[in-house]
C-alpha cells in the first residue's frame, strides 16, 4: 500500500497546467506534454487515434496551427509517427509505458530532440518531463522586487557562475518570494531566509532534485519498496518528518539527493557539515537518517541508476 502512496504522492505534488488550445480529430486519445526544441522545451497536446492512424500535433507557443502526424504505427510498446512541419517531416520514435510516450525526433538540420507526452488527465503527465537544454538561461525573478529579494537573486547568479550547476538543473524559471516555504512546483521559489550560501544553494538544488525525481525515468514501485523495507516506520510529524508519511518517504529520496548532489558541487567535507547542521532545522529524522545509513543509501540509489556520476 505504502509504495503506492509514495508513487501517486512523487507524481502530485505539484501541479502542472499547459495552456493549450485544445486540438481535436474524429475520435482518438488526448496526449499532452513537451518537446526540447532547438529553440527551446515547448508545451505540446496531441491527439491521436491509433486505430485509424491519423493524428495531429500542437506546439501553441511556437506555431498557431496544428500539425498533421503521419506514418503512424505501434508494435508492442514502440510507437512510431511523423510531424508534418512546414520545413518537412520529423520522424519520431518512442516508448509507450503506463501511459506515457517518450521518445526522440530525428531531423536533419539538429540532433535528436526529446520529447515526452502523456494520456490527459493521466497520472504520469508530471512525469518524464524532459531536461531544458543547456543552453536555455535560467530566469530568476522577484516576487515584490525588495532588496531582500533581489539579494538573494544576486546571490543565486553568483553561485551558478562560480559552480557548474547546468547537470542538476532541472528546471530554469526560478522565483524568489520573501516569507514562502522554499517549494519546486509550479514555479521553483525561494524564500530570503538564507544565512550562507551554502544553505541557499543546498535548498536551490535540494528543489531541483524534486523535477528530477520527476524527470528520471526509475521504477518508482520497486524503488519505494525497498525504502519501504528498510524503514517500515518513519516519523510523519515535522520537523521530524515532512508533514505526512508519504512526504516523509519522499524526501528520503530528495533529501539524500540533494547531499549527493551538493558533495559533488563542494565536496563531500562541506557537504557533509551542511547536513549535520540540517538535522537540527527540518527533516531532521530524514537528514540524521541519511548520514547514519549513507553507504547503504548510496548502493540503493546506484543500483537505481539515480545518482549523477
Amino acid at each position: 500500500m505504502y509504495h503506492t502512496q509514495l508513487r501517486l504522492f512523487i507524481i502530485t505534488i505539484a501541479v502542472l497546467t499547459l495552456s493549450c488550445r485544445q486540438v481535436e480529430i474524429e475520435g482518438g486519445e488526448k496526449w499532452e506534454g513537451g518537446f526540447n526544441l532547438p529553440k527551446g522545451a515547448q508545451k505540446a497536446q496531441a491527439q491521436i487515434d491509433f486505430n485509424r492512424l491519423e493524428g495531429m500535433l500542437l506546439l501553441p507557443d511556437l506555431i498557431p496551427v496544428p500539425l498533421e502526424l503521419s506514418d503512424i504505427s505501434k508494435k508492442a510498446d514502440s510507437v512510431f509517427f511523423t510531424i508534418g512541419f512546414r520545413s518537412g517531416p520529423a520522424p519520431c520514435k518512442a516508448i509507450m509505458k503506463n501511459d506515457t510516450i517518450r521518445g526522440v525526433m530525428t531531423s536533419s538540420r539538429a540532433d535528436d530532440m526529446p520529447f515526452w507526452l502523456a494520456k490527459t488527465g493521466a497520472a504520469q503527465s508530471l512525469s518524464g518531463q524532459p531536461k531544458p537544454p543547456a543552453d536555455m538561461p535560467v530566469t530568476i525573478k522577484t516576487y515584490e522586487g525588495t532588496e531582500a529579494e533581489k539579494d538573494i537573486k544576486t546571490r543565486l547568479e553568483a553561485l551558478l557562475a562560480q559552480y557548474d550547476l547546468e547537470p542538476y538543473l532541472y528546471t530554469k524559471e526560478i522565483m524568489i518570494h520573501t516569507g514562502m516555504i522554499p517549494h519546486s512546483h509550479p514555479v521553483l521559489t525561494l524564500s530570503t531566509d538564507f544565512e550562507n550560501d551554502v544553505y541557499l544553494l543546498s535548498t536551490f538544488l535540494h528543489e531541483q532534485m524534486h523535477w528530477y525525481s520527476l524527470s528520471k525515468e526509475y521504477d518508482v514501485e520497486s524503488l519505494g519498496n525497498t525504502i519501504f523495507e528498510m524503514y517500515p516506520k518513519v516519523p510523519a510529524a515535522l520537523p521530524e518528518g515532512g508533514g505526512s508519511t508519504q512526504s516523509t518517504y519522499l524526501h528520503i529520496l530528495v533529501c539524500y539527493l540533494e547531499y549527493h548532489v551538493l558533495s559533488r558541487v563542494i565536496g563531500k567535507e562541506e557537504a557533509r557539515k551542511h547536513i549535520e547542521f540540517m538535522t537540527t532545522q527540518h527533516y531532521t529524522w530524514v537528514f540524521k537518517t541519511i548520514l547514519e545509513d549513507e553507504e547503504k543509501l548510496h548502493a540503493l540509489f546506484k543500483k537505481h541508476d539515480l545518482l549523477f556520476e
